[in-house]
């Protein structure tokens, strides 16, 4: 058994306690993982592993004050034709003694894992999580390339993200990461990834690990680089990596090269996402957020912010912008924060026009003051008048094009900025 595989199936699994279950993602996660096969006829050994958070489960009150879930999971995976290959389903009854832990508080959660010896091709992988109690689904399909492990003298297993790498009784133990979303773990992470090779190396090689843009323009962001040498058939290579202070949120491919004078001898690669959060919600553009403070922050807090020189530092200053707005500090919450944000959505949502909702004059008025008690409609001469009244206050906005573009006829008192008053 190769060392990659022993401490793979030696660990704990254990989620990153900087995923927000429940709160930012419904649903499950998902992984799959691929290494040389040990079996002599074999090419692969696929492991698909599922991680089911108890917050994305329907609980019942069941005996003894417990409460109790029930769903069904599956993984099937067809080959390039779509012909049916191999399938596994569990049906699961897992048991929280608490309500509280049924809701999530603790992030209680459920493991599952297949294993498939597979030959070198192409395949879909599907993972179907059915909540039997609210009859909910959820899914999760990917595209997977399995190598040619019997050929090539070098070859790469997928590679697995990891939160933490400890040692443990004079070897590594690592705790996996089962999301895309590498930023949910700050800006360092690590990577691990088995280098299989089936002839003895007498040179030096270049391991090379760099990120790349899924779509659009490719830039590309070097990682990590050393010199390695391969002195057994399987070695397990643990690389701590570190986004750039300048990465924008979006889609990303981890790539990890082995190369000999600048050729490439084997490659792995997997998908990944950035999406910052603040507050334990998720930013998923920093720029875009920025501009939206104007119905919060001086024109001169915004632009200190966004001309910070990096990335990095433009959400520092944006964290610090709202954390002297937060109503109880010392929480993770800010509920000032996600009260601003919600209201953007909400605005977005409502009165989308000509531009996005939170910049018409409806949209910064329900920003600033909240949903109005009362909202009337009303025809004055042939054009179409808004009357919101609050308890202090009343704005009337008119459509003078008869395309719901609605223009604020009401003044906006001088010291008009949004407020956290609960």
């Amino acid at each position: 058994m190769s060392q990659c595989r022993r401490l793979l199936e030696a660990i704990s699994i254990v989620l990153c306690a900087a995923i927000p279950l429940g709160a930012q993602q419904e649903g499950f996660f998902t992984d799959v993982l691929c290494f040389a096969a040990e079996l002599p006829d074999s090419n692969a050994r696929v492991d698909v592993w599922s991680v089911i958070p108890y917050a994305t489960l329907t609980f019942r009150a069941a005996e003894g004050g417990a409460f109790q879930a029930q769903y069904q999971l599956s993984v099937t995976i067809r080959d390039s034709a779509g012909q049916l290959l191999r399938s596994h389903v569990w049906n699961r009854r897992p048991y929280a003694p608490t309500y509280s832990i049924a809701q999530g508080a603790t992030a209680a959660f459920e493991a599952l894992q297949s294993s498939d010896h597979l030959p070198a091709g192409s395949y879909t992988i599907t993972v179907l999580l059915r909540d039997e109690f609210s009859g909910r689904e959820y899914r999760t399909s990917r595209r997977y390339e399995v190598p040619d492990y019997q050929r090539p003298s070098l070859a790469l297993s997928s590679i697995l993200l990891a939160s933490t790498v400890e040692e443990h009784e004079q070897r590594p133990r690592i705790t996996p990461f089962f999301s895309d979303d590498v930023a949910q773990l700050g800006e360092r992470f690590f990577a691990a990834v088995e280098l299989i090779s089936r002839s003895a190396v007498s040179d030096s090689l270049t391991l090379r690990a760099e990120l790349l843009l899924s779509e659009g323009k490719q830039k590309r962001y070097e990682l990590l680089r050393r010199t390695l040498r391969p002195s057994m058939p399987q070695t397990l290579l643990l690389l701590p990596l570190q986004l750039p202070a300048d990465i924008a949120s979006g889609s990303y491919r981890l790539r990890v090269l082995v190369e000999h004078a600048g050729l490439p001898l084997a490659q792995s690669e997997r998908s990944l996402r950035i999406r910052w959060s603040a507050f334990g919600r998720t930013v998923e553009d920093l720029e875009r957020a920025i501009r939206q403070l104007r119905y919060v922050a001086t024109q001169a807090q915004i632009d200190s912010i966004a001309s910070a020189p990096t990335a990095a530092e433009r959400r520092r200053r944006f964290e610090e912008f709202w954390a002297a707005l937060d109503p109880t500090p010392g929480t993770l919450r800010n509920e000032a924060f996600e009260e601003y944000y919600d209201r953007i959505a909400q605005a977005d949502r409502l009165f989308r026009s000509y531009t996005e909702g939170w910049q018409t004059d409806r949209g910064m008025v329900y920003v600033i003051f909240g949903p109005p008690l009362r909202r009337e409609q009303f025809t004055l001469n042939g054009r179409q008048y808004e009357r919101w009244t609050y308890a202090d206050r009343e704005f009337l906005f008119v459509d003078y094009t008869g395309f719901e573009d609605y223009r604020l006829l009401t003044p906006l008192p001088p010291d008009a900025k949004y407020r956290y008053n609960r």
